[in-house]
Formats: C-alpha cells, structure tokens, sequence
C-alpha cells in the first residue's frame, strides 16, 4: 500500500510540474541557504585553523581588554566566568610602549612585535585600494610571522627609529596596484603621505591570520605609523616564545608583568594560538547560528506554501477521494496518501536546494577563495528537516482529505 501511495503521489506531482515547483520553491530555499551558510563558516573555520597552526604554537598575542568574561574573586584564588567578551576587545587600548620594552625581559620571550592597523585608502598614481591591511610595527614582525619575499625585504629598526617612510606590500596589494611591474622602488600614498615600496611578500605567506585577505597587506613603520596617525596607541603585541612546551609559563609571566605595569589591573588578554582560535570560531559560530536562524525562516514559509497547495489539493481531488472510498479506501489510506504526497515534496526541495548549495560551493570557492565544506551531519540535518516540515504541514491537509465521506465526495461527481 505504501509503494502504491508512492506511485499515486508521484503521478500526482508529475500532472502539474509548476506547481509542484512553485510548492516546494520555499524548501529549497531554505536548505540552500542553510547549508550554504553552514558550510561556508566551517569552510572559514577551517581555513584560519590552517593559518594558525602554520604560525607555529609558540606565539602569544596580547590584546587590551579582557575577552574572557569577568573575573572573580573567590578566597586566594581567582576564577574566570562568562564567555567571550567582545566589548573587552574594542574602546581606547591599554597597551604602551613601557608594556612592550618589558615584555623583553621576560625569561623564554625571544622576540617582541608591537602593531597597528591604521585605516586608509592605498593609492598609486591613479588607482586607489581600499582593501588592505595596513600594519604599523617594528622590524622583528617580519621574523616572528616568517614573512618571504618574492623581492626586497622588510624595513630595518634603523628604518623605525628614524621614522622612515618606507613599506612592504603583501602579493594581492602588489597585484592590484602594480600589476606585473616591479614594485620595489615606487611610491604609494597612504594618509597623503608618500611611502616607498621597499619589499614584496609571497603570495599566502604574509599570515595576518584574517582569512583570504592575508596577501592584501602594507606594513610600515609603527614610528611612522603614530607620526601620520598622531597616535601612539599600541593594537596588539605579539611574542615569540623560545618552544612550544615553554608557552604557558611565558604566558603567566607576561601577565604578571603586565599586571605590575597596569598597577594591578588585568585590563589586558594574553592569548596562545589556540585561544585565538577558540576565540574567532565563538564569533564566527554565533555569526553563523544568527544567520542561518534567518534562513530558516524560509523552511517555515515553505511549509506553510506546503500546507496551503496540499489543502487546494485535497479540494480538486475530492472525486479522486470519493471513488478510492467507495471502493474500499479506508481514512488511513487516503491520510497516508496524501501525507505521502507532501513529504515527497518536502524531500525533492531539500535535495534540490542540497544541490544548489553544492554549486553555490563551487561559484564561492572561486570568487571568495573559501572553500564551503559540507559536514556530513548538515547534510542529515538538511534532509532531515526537510522530513520533518513535510510531516507536520502535511498532516493538515491529509487529514482533511481522510475525514471527506464517501456520499460527499461522490456528490461532486
């Protein structure tokens, strides 16, 4: 009986293809931008996992703020509470050149690297980017990060003590102003300010650790950086630990020196790669959960489109339902039938917008430089949901067409 409701249901989407279209066009939007926006964050997830973990486990970051939550006192001991805090990491930086010059001193810290971002358009002749990163730091950011370069090289500490206005451009940044010509030599404006181009970095070797823009990058100065910004607020510090396995005591040294610098106060993060990486997929995973709550919305919408057709349905059929019932049909046929028909439906959308969202996947990987990946348990949960609306805004209209009475529906005939 089953197999026969299949084949019934099927015959019945076949007879009016637009329409059955048009019923499941909500599902496949649904899933399409689900799994598409699911994909994408794991693809990002993934892809600045790789970042780090090419960095090497031996850097630590500090950051003003706090990003951790509160932090409590219990007795003699201290514990952290809440999750992350992102108002922890942005407002007026509480990070100084003295927080630098001290961190130098501490046992196991190799090397020390201060930076800004500083925004601003880069102009070279008559083309402008607005797309860039751009650093101000110091020389040993080239050594820390183990930037390579396909000509010149990075600026010297003689180059930030005398405020130089020199620059190295990252491989993209190079591509869109300069093209195939050597840059080295040239000068870009940036802040109205002229910068010569003394170095060029390898294509994906810059690491900023921000995803695909990491080859789009000017580092300059950070003395230079203060004198065209007239400010002297450090960003982010990052140190360079002699080994891996020596992390987590540099870790706590940093932060008692810091601590004894800022008069007590703990207004700062100090964290390893891997807290770095927590902390960027707690932000890209409620990013992504918020987006695809939007999305979904579309699976609602396409069930309801589900429900209403099917009840349109069940009105044009009703001589369809009267003669099945006065040759023996019983309700639960009839319900199964039509319960049948609108999980069909609901399956074929999702496996239409699963498909979509795989080309999608395809156009993304090329345009963006993400490559989208598609977890197996999104694909369940996909189908699955796309089980789940067909049953519920199918019930509606299937038991409507099971509670016609024979004499009723022959009527019509």
């Amino acid at each position: 009986m089953i197999l026969q409701n299949i084949k019934m249901a099927l015959i019945s989407i076949k007879s009016a293809k637009l329409r059955s279209f048009l019923t499941m066009l909500g599902i496949i939007i649904g899933v399409f931008a689900v799994l598409v926006m699911i994909a994408v964050g794991d693809g990002v997830k993934s892809q600045v996992s790789g970042q780090v973990s090419g960095l090497g486990t031996n850097l630590l970051t500090i950051l003003s703020g706090q990003t951790s939550g509160s932090t409590a006192k219990n007795g003699q001991q201290q514990k952290t509470t809440g999750g992350f805090n992102f108002a922890g990491s942005v407002g007026a930086s509480t990070l100084t050149q003295a927080d630098v010059a001290s961190l130098d001193k501490i046992n196991h810290v190799t090397e020390v690297a201060p930076y800004n971002l500083i925004s601003s358009a880069v102009v070279y002749d008559q083309l402008s980017t607005n797309t860039p990163y751009i650093f101000g730091t110091t020389a040993n950011y080239s050594s820390i990060r183990d930037l390579k370069y396909d000509n010149g090289a990075f600026f010297t500490n003689q180059d930030n003590a005398s405020s130089r206005k020199v620059a190295i451009i990252g491989a993209d940044t190079k591509q869109n102003l300069f093209g195939s010509t050597d840059a080295i030599g040239k000068q870009i404006s940036i802040k109205g300010q002229l910068f010569t181009i003394v170095g060029v970095t390898k294509k994906s070797d810059t690491g900023t650790g921000f995803g695909p823009g990491s080859d789009d990058v000017v580092y300059i100065p950070i003395n230079t950086a203060n004198v065209v910004t007239g400010s002297n607020q450090i960003f982010r510090i990052q140190a360079q630990v002699d080994k891996p396995q020596d992390i987590d005591s540099a870790q706590q040294a940093i932060k008692d020196q810091l601590k004894k610098n800022h008069g007590g106060q703990e207004d700062f993060s100090v964290l390893t790669q891997k807290d770095l990486l927590t902390t960027f997929n707690t932000i890209l995973d409620l990013l992504t959960t918020f987006v695809v709550a939007i999305a979904s919305i579309s699976l609602l919408v396409g069930g309801i489109g589900i429900m209403n057709i099917m009840l349109v349905t069940v009105s044009e059929r009703t001589r369809e339902i009267g003669i099945r019932k006065a040759i023996g049909a019983t309700s639960g046929n009839i319900l199964s039938q039509f319960l049948i028909e609108a999980v069909i439906l609901s399956i074929a959308g999702g496996l239409l917008g699963l498909g979509l969202s795989y080309l999608a996947g395809l156009v993304i990987k090329k345009v963006a430089g993400i490559t989208p990946i598609f977890s197996v348990k999104a694909l369940i949960l996909a189908i699955g949901v796309s089980l789940f609306v067909g049953v519920v805004f199918g019930v509606a209209p299937a038991v409507k067409a099971a509670r016609k009475r024979p004499i009723q529906a022959l009527k019509s005939l």
